[in-house]
């Protein structure tokens, strides 16, 4: 499949895989193919994050295999296996994340109020940031509930309320250990 892209203010293509990594074609650079209904991210097309993560892993873009190999049988001395049973066995891994983020489900456990009480109780810096995510992954989710929005854009506001989670679960846990190391820390001036 052949992919146009817009870098640096300019449309390409048309380009394979591997000439869209070649041509510096990022996360944020929106490209096109046939069959697309309007111009998208790299990031949510998953061939060419397929792409990039191959070529992440040292492998060919468009095949996956490790640079330099021809013939994984012939490498491996598993002439007798199946082509696509060893190709999965082998390069699946190293490629492609069986592992995809599900983003549809409001993410759960972030709570404003823990996060005012353990800002009050423990350490507040940390803590203030602990209600600034748990505040932006509401706002976040709840503007990916606007019926006015496309597809793309309710994924990309659902996958940003859940990094804000991830960080409001972060900011949390370092707040309990910096309150556990200062407690810590005046038992030991103390005695």
């Amino acid at each position: 499949m052949k992919y146009f892209a817009r870098i640096d203010r300019k449309q390409t293509g048309p380009l394979s895989l591997t000439e869209l990594v070649e041509a510096g074609v990022r996360p944020s650079t929106y490209v096109w193919c046939k069959g697309m209904a309007d111009w998208q991210r790299a990031e949510d097309v998953p061939e060419i994050c397929r792409a990039m993560r191959r070529v992440l892993a040292g492998c060919d873009p468009a095949t996956g295999r490790p640079a330099g190999i021809s013939d994984p049988a012939a490498e491996s001395g598993m002439e007798k296996v199946p082509r696509e049973v060893l190709e999965r066995i082998t390069f699946h891994s190293l490629t492609d994340s069986p592992f995809e983020r599900d983003c549809s489900q409001q993410p759960r456990g972030v709570s404003i109020v823990l996060a005012v009480i353990l800002t009050i109780l423990c350490f507040a810096p940390t803590g203030v940031m602990a209600i600034f995510f748990a505040y932006k992954t509401r706002a976040d989710w709840n503007q990916s509930l606007s019926p006015e929005l496309s597809q793309d854009e309710v994924r990309f506001w659902q996958r940003k309320a859940h990094n804000d989670a991830r960080l409001y679960r972060m900011m949390i846990g370092i707040t309990i250990c910096m309150s556990m190391f200062i407690i810590g820390f005046a038992l030991m001036t103390a005695f």
